[in-house]
């Protein structure tokens, strides 16, 4: 995703659905060398051709979610009283950076303690970052629950909390979802979640989903199985037996057609990859 973000950061202002100029700086020096040529138009052209060869919709798709999960959190704090937004898995997130909400807003990352530990000497390096606070919390997900580790001050009364979450594909993820839900209707009502996973029918009709095949053989070759999806039929019962309230549910021809307009016509594949908002009641 950072390298998404990066190459989408290479379009003239005018063009691009959103700016990330830190993104680069979590790839090798290959890659930051690509990507430094991306600013040449029809060298990113036959970049992200590459991408839609390889991994067919991926890219259209990632830039297109990307601007989605941004708005939602511009559209809660500025207009929802959202005032702490906690990324979960946080990876390479540059949210806190780059998004300008206009006002006070108090930003945790909760990941991995080496992945976080390498994410901030990373960032430690990059110039021209704003200073802006982010409270990092360590957990390791595989073996501790959020609620171990998290800080009672963040349950604050004067918090309106917003939890992202991006990555619900695999068995032990579900298993963490669980976890997630159970905490996450501890807070207030207001309180919002938003999470990315992937349509069952993918996994159970691979064939049926363009692309899909080659990009599950490329995802187990890296050692990634994707091996959990969800109906989005039964989306909102589930999250009902969560005290959930579903505001929002779209696969990838859903957000590339807000953002792309008629060209999303033309974008095919990743439509299986969904977005949700919902809210505690």
């Amino acid at each position: 995703m950072a390298a998404f973000r990066a190459i989408e950061n290479t379009k003239p202002e005018n063009e691009r659905l959103f700016p990330d100029p830190f993104a680069a700086a979590f790839l090798s020096g290959f890659y930051q060398t690509v990507i430094a040529a991306c600013s040449i138009s029809f060298i990113r052209k036959i970049v992200t051709g590459c991408i839609q060869f390889r991994w067919p919709g991926s890219f259209t798709a990632a830039v297109a979610r990307t601007k989605l999960i941004d708005d939602m959190i511009l559209h809660a704090v500025r207009s929802q009283g959202i005032n702490q937004v906690i990324i979960l898995n946080a990876s390479y997130d540059t949210r806190p950076h780059r998004l300008n909400a206009g006002v006070p807003l108090h930003y945790v990352e909760m990941d991995h303690p080496v992945l976080q530990r390498s994410k901030q000497k990373i960032l430690s390096k990059v110039v021209g970052l704003p200073v802006i606070h982010v409270d990092y919390v360590q957990v390791d997900m595989n073996q501790q629950q959020i609620s171990d580790v998290f800080p009672d001050l963040f349950y604050g009364e004067h918090y309106k909390t917003l939890f992202l979450w991006e990555g619900l594909t695999t068995l032990a993820e579900a298993q963490q979802g669980e976890t997630i839900f159970h905490h996450v209707k501890k807070f207030r009502p207001g309180t919002q979640i938003i999470f990315t996973y992937a349509e069952k029918a993918v996994l159970e009709n691979p064939t049926a989903f363009h692309g899909f095949v080659r990009i599950n053989r490329l995802l187990r070759r890296a050692g990634e199985n994707w091996d959990f999806g969800m109906c989005p039929a039964e989306l909102h019962a589930y999250l009902e037996s969560h005290q959930l309230q579903l505001h929002y549910d779209g696969g990838a021809a859903d957000y590339r057609a807000k953002y792309f307009g008629a060209k999303s016509r033309q974008m095919k594949g990743y439509e299986y990859f969904r977005v949700v908002r919902a809210e505690v009641k």
